[in-house]
């Protein structure tokens, strides 16, 4: 279908927001929660950042455990990266019940391989604390964004092979799958299709990401992973949308689960662009993809 209109105006006032991405508005107001706590993962000398975002409930309720669902932001690829998801996971939260914890990890200054074990160190680290926090350390579901989708994905396949942990559910919105930097010789018809017309320059990102001495861990991607380890993937909800140079090999992530015997749900966004639920808030499908992910996640 064609780009939603208030996306193609957006384009037209600021063109250069095709390949520099979309800016987003200052954020006024809030969802409510009953609390956010600022805290850190601790490993060894290491402190990462997280955020434990707890919903509003009935008096009666507050007691429980909570499940738990940990989400990464989207890095470089969203703008602001952890604070823009802010509104996500307080909506998220609301909408399923679950608490949400946010993790602020360091992407620019890293080998992909480091910041992939700070987020699995970290992840770790909150189900081994889960019940400190009025969490359930045996319902934790874990997901991201972009770039925080893929770090998800490799951190779920991880857990699988090593058994330090077991995932409930995994939630993947628009992600990256393959961190090549190919666009015109690249096999997704997406990338050649929409790069640099959106909102994401891959040529920009994927240099960012990937230095000379990163090219080695290239092969660290869901894809190539054993067809019997992908089998035991925990059931999985993957947002593509369909102006996004991510789209293709979101949708063959999905169909790789699927072939593998995984239990997936795939949804296209039509007429939409990548990172649409941290632009254009009140559209519809903004509120459409909280909707679903909370769904998702609060059904057995």
């Amino acid at each position: 279908m064609p780009l939603h209109t208030y996306i193609q105006e957006y384009f037209t006032k600021y063109p250069e927001a095709r390949i520099k991405g979309v800016q987003n508005q200052p954020i006024i107001k809030r969802p409510k929660m009953y609390k956010v706590e600022k805290v850190a993962a601790k490993d060894g000398e290491t402190n990462i950042p997280i955020r434990i975002y707890t919903p509003i409930l009935e008096e009666h309720e507050l007691e429980h455990y909570y499940p738990i669902f940990i989400y990464l932001h989207a890095g470089g690829y969203s703008n602001n990266g952890f604070e823009s998801h802010d509104v996500s996971s307080r909506l998220i939260s609301s909408l399923c019940g679950s608490k949400v914890i946010t993790v602020d990890y360091e992407l620019g200054n890293k080998k992909i391989s480091d910041t992939i074990q700070d987020c699995y160190t970290s992840v770790n680290w909150i189900i081994q604390h889960a019940p400190n926090y009025g969490g359930r350390s045996d319902d934790i579901s874990l997901g991201g964004a972009s770039i925080g989708a893929y770090f998800a994905s490799v951190i779920t396949l991880k857990s699988l092979i090593t058994g330090d942990f077991n995932l409930t559910k995994q939630v993947l919105h628009y992600p990256i799958i393959d961190l090549s930097e190919e666009i015109q010789d690249s096999p997704y018809l997406s990338r050649k299709m929409y790069n640099a017309k959106y909102g994401v320059d891959l040529a920009t990102h994927h240099t960012h990401l990937i230095h000379d001495e990163q090219k080695e861990h290239l092969n660290i991607s869901p894809l190539n992973m054993k067809q019997t380890d992908i089998a035991k993937m925990p059931k999985t909800l993957i947002f593509t949308a369909e102006y996004d140079p991510l789209c293709d090999e979101g949708e063959l992530f999905a169909d790789t689960l699927k072939e593998a015997g995984a239990e997936v749900k795939l949804v296209r966004f039509d007429g939409n662009i990548h990172g649409f639920m941290q632009s254009f808030p009140g559209s519809p499908d903004y509120m459409r993809g909280h909707e679903l992910t909370a769904e998702f996640l609060a059904n057995e």
